[in-house]
Parts: C-alpha cells; structure tokens; sequence
C-alpha cells in the first residue's frame, strides 16, 4: 500500500536548512514542505523567492499540521526547537550535534520518551555509499574482529568562516563538534561505545575563531581497543578517510581524490570498489530511511541517545585538552 507523504516543516533557513528543504521538495511522494520557519525577514523572504514555499518566523500553530520537523538552526538552539516540536506533536531530524552538551542531550531523550516521538539525530554520512559498503564488508566479517580505528574529516574552513560556528555560545566547539560529529558517530557505529579518552585542540590558522580548527582526540572501549580521530578546518583535499584494522584484514574508506573502499587481508590481496560516479545522494537515502521509521513506528538510527552519546565524547575530548588529562566517559 502507498504511503502518504509526510508533512514536515524546516526551523531554520541558512545552509543546511536550505539543503533540506531542496531534498524534500525532490522527493514530492516522500514529503510535502509545509513551511519553513525561520525568524529572519531576509531569511524568509529568500526561500519564498527562490522556492516558492510557505513561510513563518515561529513554530506556533505550523507542527499541529506537521508529521515531522527538521531542526537545522545554530547548535545553541537544537535543544529547545526540538523540544518544542516534540511538544507540539512532531517527529524529529536534528542536524548534528544533537546539542551542545550532555545535559541538553539528556533533556532531548526524555521529550521523546515523554511525547512518544521519535528523534533522529542527522547523520546523512552513514548514507554515503562508501560508508554502508564498508559497514556490509564489516558485518560480513571480512575483516574479523575490528582492532582498531583511525580516521580524520575536515574542510578548508572558508565555509565556516566569520559565521556563527566560531562564536562558542552558538556552536559549542570548532571543528570537532562541527564535521568532527560526523566520524565520532561512524566510529561508534563500528565499535560501539569507548570509556575513556585524551585529546588536544588547536587553533592554527582561523586565529580570530573563539574555537579550534584541528581537534585529535583517542579513544578506548573497555577491552581496550583504540579509535584515533582527527577533525579540522585545514583539510584541503578530500573530506572523509577512515581506515578498520582487524584480525583478518582491514578496511580503508577513503575521499580524498575518489570515492573508494578497499577491503585488503593479511596476505596482501585486495579489492577497491569505486563509487566515485555515483549520485552524491545521502540526504535524500537518509530522509528516505527516517520516512520510513515514521511509517513502520520504529527507532531510527542513530537515535537521540546516540547522539547523546557522540556528545559525551566531544566534552570529554575538550575536558582532556584542556586539563592535559585522561577523562573518563560516563
């Protein structure tokens, strides 16, 4: 039986908002936008130019016409647009992160268990082709027990620059909360969760951000396996690499100048699969996925807890850099 379209409304115009908002209105059997909220005339003015949608400057009266809302505002702000949703009657997308800390986290996980709604923290890097390759290589045991991670995700910066990513009231952090999200939860999708970590952030070119623009961090689970993970604005070429290095061979997801995976074993045989040429479409997969959660009634993933969880691993990497400690993660 065809399902219906899912009404959604976007809260917040900038950016990623706009990039929603260009996904569902591509996918009309999917979604059908029933207004982009955002308090900015200019912002508002903007999308009903160019897209031709309804608009609003609050929430108020627009989720009781909503299935689902996607929460694309400055970090700061996750927290309460998404409680707010919940309230109001509506599923939940939050961009990455979730929220700026824990504690706000932990406010997100208790709406949604008090509202029934379901909360997908975004994560369209999960939908990229090489990822999801990697994970069936994974699950397949191709590679055996998983050893050890090591990845890195970065952009040049220019992006962020001057914006409201360098302001630590609006963001929480630099680049490892910001694309460093991304990795942390792709490491958790791989290992699952780590006890303890040390780290150091930097700032060595965006000297007048308030935040960093290179974070490493180390990470270990309880039998003491590692993940080593590198976020920064300074990453020229390429934008995700990540390498699982396991009993039985290993694993390289890699961006930098194509988009490939190659699985290798121990005897030094190996096969790469180039999606280079395929549609760059993981918004699109992800919303589809999280359509379906919203249909079948089932907890999509990563969930609120996980992104509680990717949260967890930022603050303690920030504690660690700052007091030159290991911090444990709770």
């Amino acid at each position: 039986m065809k399902k219906k379209p899912i009404d959604v409304v976007i809260v917040g115009a900038g950016f990623f908002g706009t990039k929603r908002l260009m996904v569902c209105l591509a996918m009309p059997q999917d979604f059908r936008v029933v207004a982009v909220i955002d308090p900015a005339r200019h912002q508002r003015d903007r999308i009903t130019k160019q897209f031709h949608v309804p608009v609003a400057s609050t929430l108020q009266g627009l989720t009781q016409k909503a299935t689902l809302a996607i929460i694309a505002t400055p970090n700061a702000f996750h927290t309460h647009m998404s409680i707010e949703a919940m309230k109001m009657g509506t599923h939940v997308l939050c961009e990455k992160p979730l929220a700026t800390t824990v504690a706000d986290a932990k406010k997100i996980i208790a709406a949604s268990k008090k509202y029934h709604k379901i909360v997908k923290t975004g994560s369209n890097h999960r939908f990229f082709h090489t990822v999801q390759k990697a994970h069936e290589l994974y699950k397949e045991g191709a590679i055996g027990k998983l050893l050890f991670f090591k990845g890195s995700i970065g952009t040049n910066g220019a992006r962020v620059s001057q914006k409201w990513f360098w302001d630590p009231s609006l963001s929480g952090g630099g680049t490892f909360i910001d694309n460093g999200c991304h990795l942390l939860d792709i490491a958790r999708m791989f290992m699952g969760d780590f006890v303890k970590c040390t780290a150091s952030m930097t700032t060595n070119l965006w000297k007048e951000a308030g935040v960093e623009d290179v974070g490493s961090a180390l990470y270990i689970t309880k039998d003491r396996r590692q993940a080593v993970i590198t976020a920064s604005w300074l990453q020229w070429a390429g934008y995700l690499h990540f390498e699982l290095w396991g009993e039985k061979g290993y694993i390289i997801v890699d961006s930098t100048t194509h988009d490939t995976v190659t699985v290798g074993r121990k005897d030094g045989i190996f096969t790469t699969f180039d999606y280079s040429n395929e549609q760059k479409d993981s918004y699109h997969r992800e919303l589809q996925y999280l359509a379906s959660c919203i249909h079948e009634k089932r907890d999509p993933s990563p969930n609120a807890t996980d992104g509680a969880a990717v949260i967890a691993m930022v603050q303690a990497a920030y504690k660690a850099s700052q007091q030159h400690i290991w911090v444990p993660l709770r």
